[in-house]
């Protein structure tokens, strides 16, 4: 359950809302057992319905948020609610780096962003990959380098220079 968890929060960026998809994607895969095929991998198939669960709440919510939400501050006056979702690695105990790192992929778009998430700390193989996203493991490969390119590219100004 952690593991779906942290999947969930990585695509939703809420701890919340990533444990209410992580339960909803195992009912999901309950109800749908009798439709998995015997001899495939299991977490390629548990992935692909976790990732649907939040994108289908990711567009709920984008819909949603379409509409005039707002907040009162203390003095009674309105005030628009953020559009951002908090960062799962923004906490006080995390460290500099570990924020960087967290700032850095959340502004990874959303197709790199769970590359990144599958591979580095999902530890899915390309193939794995491949089955959870439903594209070719060539696919896999040109966006995860191109993710860690951009990934790379945003973390620059926080690299030690070479003394």
């Amino acid at each position: 359950m952690g593991r779906a968890i942290a999947v969930a929060s990585g695509y939703v960026g809420n701890r919340d809302d990533a444990l209410d998809l992580a339960q909803e994607a195992f009912y999901r895969v309950y109800k749908s057992l009798d439709r998995f095929r015997e001899g495939e991998p299991f977490a390629p198939w548990f992935f692909r319905i976790l990732r649907n669960a939040c994108l289908n709440f990711l567009e709920k919510r984008r819909r949603g948020r379409s509409l005039s939400i707002h907040a009162v501050d203390p003095d009674g006056q309105d005030m628009p609610l953020p559009d951002d979702a908090p960062s799962p690695f923004e906490n006080t105990e995390a460290s500099e780096e570990q924020l960087q790192l967290g700032r850095a992929i959340q502004k990874l778009s959303r197709k790199h962003r769970e590359i990144i998430w599958l591979r580095h700390f999902e530890s899915l193989d390309y193939a794995s990959i491949a089955a959870t996203l439903d594209i070719p493991v060539g696919t896999v490969m040109s966006r995860l380098f191109h993710a860690r390119q951009k990934l790379k590219e945003a973390l620059e100004p926080y690299m030690e220079s070479p003394q």
